[in-house]
């Protein structure tokens, strides 16, 4: 971490950006990252900071409704305002998480604004708490995604931001081929296990942008944001590929593949039309691999 200044400002600083669990982060003036601590990597699951350094907010892609961060910050480097407790949403490891900002202005020696210092705090279990929502209300038991109730909640977060602020994304809907017979063939606990495997290898393909639920039985929905068409045809070959990673008993097993489907929010009257024209391209898709020959153990 580089500061100007002296020996003892220095060691307040080191010390500062070394508490546990307080994400520290210094921007430029032009609202880039400069520098973070080992708590704030940590919490977004980058192993450097050069993940970051040279980049905003709008270039991560973390928060759903990126403009009130951006004011904030430029309020305070142009105005040299203070931000107390501002609260807002980011996304981390594909789920969406209430934070508590906090953000000063760095001066040089001269008083003028070069920057800005801040840290922040998670807050969903504080949140979760006051709206007398549980954890396990809107998580799925078996896999641990998200399960209906908490896909709801996440798209009325993202078509707020598609309406507010025009940005677009995705919904795809994935369904596992043949899932019954693989379920009829290797039992129930087997199945079940198959289930989560398959979540944890979707899951790591989603970026800082999107969610996954499992909606029912075999059927997931991921809700992505995008900024160019094509990345929806990227995410799906991505989660194409995730199959080769799901652990299999012996060579001749039989192996699931998934039948999938996509809309865009700027092509659906609202979230619940966007998920039902996913849902029937999802369909589609399915009868298209069943007419072609291909089933389970083909991706």
């Amino acid at each position: 971490m580089d500061v100007n200044g002296s020996d003892y400002e220095k060691n307040i600083l080191k010390a500062i950006f070394a508490t546990d669990g307080i994400k520290f982060f210094v921007k430029d003036k032009d609202r880039k990252f400069v520098d973070a601590n080992q708590a704030f990597l940590d919490f977004y699951g980058f192993e450097s900071v050069a993940v970051i350094r040279g980049r905003t907010d709008e270039d991560m892609g973390w928060h759903v409704d990126p403009v009130p961060f951006k004011q904030d910050e430029l309020r305070v480097i142009e105005n040299g305002e203070k931000i107390d407790g501002a609260e807002g949403n980011c996304i981390i490891r594909g789920e969406i998480r209430n934070i508590r900002a906090f953000k000063m202005p760095i001066y040089d020696d001269d008083e003028n604004i070069i920057g800005l210092v801040g840290y922040f705090y998670d807050i969903t279990e504080e949140v979760r708490e006051k709206e007398h929502t549980e954890k396990r209300i809107r998580r799925d038991k078996l896999t641990g995604l998200l399960n209906k109730d908490g896909l709801v909640e996440q798209l009325t977060v993202y078509e707020g931001g598609y309406r507010l602020r025009g940005i677009n994304f995705c919904c795809i809907y994935l369904n596992i081929d043949n899932f019954r017979d693989i379920m009829t063939q290797y039992g129930e606990e087997f199945a079940n296990d198959l289930l989560i495997n398959i979540a944890e290898c979707f899951s790591l393909t989603l970026s800082t942008g999107g969610v996954m639920a499992r909606m029912y039985k075999d059927n997931f929905v991921i809700l992505h944001q995008i900024t160019r068409e094509d990345q929806v045809d990227i995410l799906i070959s991505r989660l194409r590929l995730a199959l080769n990673k799901v652990k299999v008993l012996s060579e001749n097993q039989l192996k699931p593949g998934i039948s999938v489907g996509a809309a865009l929010i700027s092509e659906a009257e609202d979230g619940e039309h966007l998920i039902n024209l996913a849902e029937a391209r999802m369909l589609e898709d399915k009868n298209r691999r069943k007419d072609n020959g291909i089933h389970a153990g083909m991706s």
